[in-house]
Parts: structure tokens; sequence; C-alpha cells
């Protein structure tokens, strides 16, 4: 939070407390003011990381109060206004910041079980025999947000899409799912019924790679997966008709860089069909689209989950694209921002969802 923030946000507590006993002496002042700052705050040097994040936002939100004050100082100075005591009240109790924190913080937490349909149309360059549809769904962490029953919902509305195949792209389970869990899950996802088959590629998380104490083995997240009728890519290619190749790439993460370049992957395969990528964390674009692939599909960034960080993903080009969708010569790509999040259940940046894809190839003639 920095010596800056914490000064800034004592200033605060003092003039609330001034506020509320105006008749008390200055040095009890100081020292109830010290104490509620040390309330507030400490918890958040102790790994509570969301509630340093609501003080972050608090801390944002008491700086729009005084920005909003000064605004309106000077548009009225010269003038005999005297705000209402309710709004002096909002304003030097912090009550309006504070209303601000939560009502964010209801709707972060909505905004992450509220699970979403988002859906895009691509044209190809290349001609398909017939429109292909694909679903995907990636970051589910599963343990985190999403139980049973709601994972099941989501399911039922993948399968009412009809889809041609079903992509997930990773970190469905993390460090922190249980073997049940992890059982529990794939029993659900394996429900969905595809045309072409369903297929995973690896995240950064799903297999543990961040912990010393891993709940979840290799073989037993294998197991789950592909016992649920759900085939592994892992830096293979596979053929789904015709008309499409799907390549699912292993994750450059986890990898430590050392994957399979896309022109090994597909070797001799005719390029003139279509070509899905499926790649966990959006990277290479324009290798992708040197060889001729036609579609990415990402997840990983989970669209920032928590304000700035998908603003300041995009602003200094951390990754190759943060959300959502770009075009890139014949290149499609798309990222989605997860049907869940990681670390913590809030979303205050982007949605939750499961993304559809509609594809079709250029008309003949």
């Amino acid at each position: 939070m920095g010596i800056t923030g914490l000064s800034y946000l004592f200033r605060k507590i003092y003039s609330a407390v001034t506020y509320f006993f105006p008749k008390i002496k200055k040095t009890i002042i100081i020292f109830l003011s010290l104490g509620i700052l040390t309330a507030a705050v400490v918890p958040a040097y102790f790994s509570l990381v969301v509630w340093f994040i609501v003080m972050m936002h608090f801390i944002v939100f008491l700086i729009i109060s005084d920005a909003a004050v000064i605004i309106v100082k000077k548009f009225c100075k010269g003038k005999n206004i005297r705000f209402p005591d309710w709004i002096q009240f909002a304003y030097r109790s912090g009550a309006a910041a504070l209303a601000m924190t939560a009502l964010l913080f209801v709707y972060a937490r909505y905004n992450m079980y509220h699970v979403i349909r988002t859906e895009y149309d691509v044209t190809l360059e290349k001609q398909l025999s017939q429109p292909f549809t694909v679903v995907m769904i990636a970051d589910l962490h599963y343990g985190l947000s999403l139980d049973a029953d709601q994972l099941r919902t989501v399911a039922d509305s993948i399968q009412n899409e009809s889809p041609d195949a079903v992509i997930f792209c990773g970190d469905m389970v993390d460090e922190n799912s249980t073997p049940e869990g992890l059982k529990e899950a794939f029993s659900i996802l394996g429900t969905i019924e595809s045309r072409f088959g369903n297929y995973y590629v690896y995240g950064n998380h799903d297999r543990s790679k961040y912990t010393e104490r891993a709940k979840i083995t290799d073989l037993q997240l294998t197991d789950a997966i592909e016992g649920n009728g759900i085939a592994i890519l892992n830096d293979q290619i596979v053929t789904l008709n015709d008309d499409v190749v799907l390549v699912g790439r292993a994750d450059l993460l986890a990898s430590g860089g050392s994957r399979k370049s896309i022109d090994e992957l597909l070797g001799e395969t005719d390029r003139s069909k279509a070509v899905i990528v499926a790649d966990h964390e959006p990277a290479d674009y324009d290798s992708l689209e040197k060889a001729g692939c036609d579609l990415v599909l990402s997840g990983h960034t989970h669209g920032g989950q928590i304000f700035p960080l998908g603003f300041f993903n995009d602003l200094i080009d951390f990754s190759e694209l943060n959300y959502g969708y770009k075009k890139q010569g014949n290149l499609h790509a798309v990222v989605t921002s997860g049907v869940a999040g990681w670390g913590f259940d809030i979303r205050t940046e982007h949605h939750s969802e499961y993304v559809v894809i509609h594809m079709t190839g250029k008309q003949s003639g």
C-alpha cells in the first residue's frame, strides 16, 4: 500500500473521527485514528489478499470523492452554496466511499458466479464445406467458485449449442483443487457431447506447478480427463473432419518455453484446411499467422479479473491479447476471460463466460 497511501488514509480517518467527535482532544483523535488505521490495514499484510484488494478500492473511491468535492467547489467559487448535511456526512465520514466499495464488491461477487454466453462469428479466408461451431471453456479452477450444480448448468448450456467440437483450454483445476473435486468436475464436463469430440490442452495451473504439496497427481488428472471421454492434446494435432484440423499446444509457461514450434506441429499438414490452434496462453500470433493458421483460442488472462490488471495488460502488451477478439492478417484470435477465476471469487473486470465460435468459410467463386 505504501507510505503515501497510508498517510492519505490516516488523514481521511482523522477527518472522519474529527467530524464525529469534534470536542475531544487532538491527541485522543490521533491515537484513535491510528488504531482504526491499524485495524484496517494490518489484515492486508497477512496474506488476506481479498481484504487488500478491498482496501485499495476503498482508497480509490476516497480519492474520487475528494476529486468530486474539489471540482464542485471550483465551479461554485464565489457563490454562497452550502452542501446539505447528508452530503457533508457522506463525504466527511467516508460513508460515500464505503458504500461505493461495498456495491462494487457485491457486483464483483455476482460477476464471478454469473456465467454468460459470448458468441463470435468468424469468416475464414479458406473454404469450408459447412459451418463449424466450436465451444471454448477455460480457467474453471474448480473449487474456487462454481459448485457441481452450477457447473452442470454451464455444461447443459454448452450442450444446447450443438457444438461440432468442445475445447477445454486449460486450468480447469489448479493446485487448490482436491482429487474429489477433480473427479466431480470432469464427470460433469464429460457429459457434454459434440460431433467431432472434446479436447483438452494444459494450462499453467492444472498440473500443480506452483506448489510442492500437490493434491492432484498428473496420473489422476490424466485419468479424470481421458476417463470422461476428453482427449488431451499436448503439442499434438488431430484431424476433426475433411475441412478442419486442431492443434493443441503445450502451455508456454509450464513447458518453460521448450515446446514445439507451430511449424514442427503442423509438419506436412494440408494448409488448405482450416487450422484451429488451442493454446492456454495467448502467444506466438506472428508465427501462427505466418504458418497459415486460421483461429487461435486461449484463456489464461482472466480478462484481468481485478481492475486495473486488464487495463495494464493492454497498456504494456504483456499478452498478445488480454480479452476478446482480434484479427491479425488471416488469423482470428479469441481470448476468453474464463468461466471462473483464480485466487479469490470476485471479478471487478470482465465477466465469467463460455465462448461459442461460429466458423464459416469464404464463398467459392
